[in-house]
């Protein structure tokens, strides 16, 4: 059963990296924020470079997973690294050992454009020059060696979306004669597990992908108005979930959207939040972080 499980972040380590964090003289909020523009800049990336999306997700956990050893992706101001490189690392790493790897070259053009489209309108095109191509590749092999050095190798991502699709088949729903409102399930719960990618909470690193799953089926059953049997009793608890659990997963995938659009966010990091990937540079947020401090 190992291979649907995933290692997580004890007490101790979530510990160490509230400490860690807080020595980076970062507002937690920006740092929040970070994380969230990394994992999309991730998700952004994998759809140009056409990967499935368990492909993208497994380069977004094992982000998280390196969040939790090194908050702020081990970058600072005395760093050549940016952001971007930490996330084309993560998905150069997962995708070269995936059904579809991709070259150096085309991940290195899909972050030239995702950083260079929100600045320039109607700019395209890839790495504008050798020269820039080979510092950026530079920049991610070291970042994978570091990221694997962290992680102690251990690469191996369960993800939830499939038991998701197996519980509701367990629970009779997905049939083939099944109503269009079991598709419309599906698709709700898959949207929360991936939306929960982006939680700062570090939801893939604190909890397992079954309580995962089922915390997205029961989400997404209140949002359309499902009914999950309960006739022999929770549902819920047949896949070893608990109720405390559950509520505190189910609020977490929840709140992610909100926490995204809150205006309190967007003030404390606009540039985060204006473009995939324009903003996101090492520059942007120290610069932010001086504003905030002086504010």
């Amino acid at each position: 059963m190992s291979h649907l499980t995933n290692p997580l972040a004890t007490a101790a380590q979530l510990a160490r990296c509230r400490d860690r964090a807080a020595a980076l003289q970062l507002p937690s909020e920006l740092l929040d924020a970070v994380f969230f523009a990394t994992q999309r800049l991730t998700q952004a990336a994998g759809l140009l470079l056409e990967l499935p999306q368990s492909t993208t997700a497994r380069a977004n956990v094992l982000l998280a997973r390196y969040w939790v050893q090194a908050p702020g992706f081990d970058i600072d101001e005395s760093r050549a690294t940016d952001y971007r490189h930490v996330s084309a690392a993560a998905v150069y790493l997962v995708a070269k050992t995936g059904p579809l790897p991709r070259s150096a070259r085309d991940i290195a053009n899909v972050y030239h454009y995702l950083a260079v489209a929100g600045a320039a309108e109607g700019t395209t095109g890839g790495a504008s020059n050798d020269t820039e191509y080979a510092a950026f590749h530079t920049h991610v092999l070291a970042c994978e060696t570091r990221l694997l050095d962290v992680l102690a190798f251990e690469t191996h991502v369960a993800l939830p979306h499939p038991l998701a699709i197996t519980y509701l088949q367990t629970l009779s729903f997905l049939g083939d004669t099944g109503p269009p409102a079991d598709s419309a399930l599906a698709h709700r719960a898959v949207q929360y597990l991936n939306t929960a990618l982006l939680s700062p909470q570090l939801l893939y690193v604190t909890h397992q992908p079954h309580e995962l799953a089922v915390a997205a089926l029961y989400s997404a059953a209140r949002d359309i108005g499902a009914r999950l049997p309960d006739a022999a009793g929770p549902w819920w608890e047949v896949f070893d979930v608990d109720r405390e659990t559950l509520g505190f997963l189910a609020v977490a995938l929840r709140s992610v959207a909100s926490w995204a659009a809150a205006a309190q966010l967007q003030q404390i990091a606009p540039a985060l939040f204006a473009s995939v990937g324009g903003g996101l540079t090492k520059k942007s947020v120290y610069a932010q972080a001086q504003r905030v401090g002086e504010e």
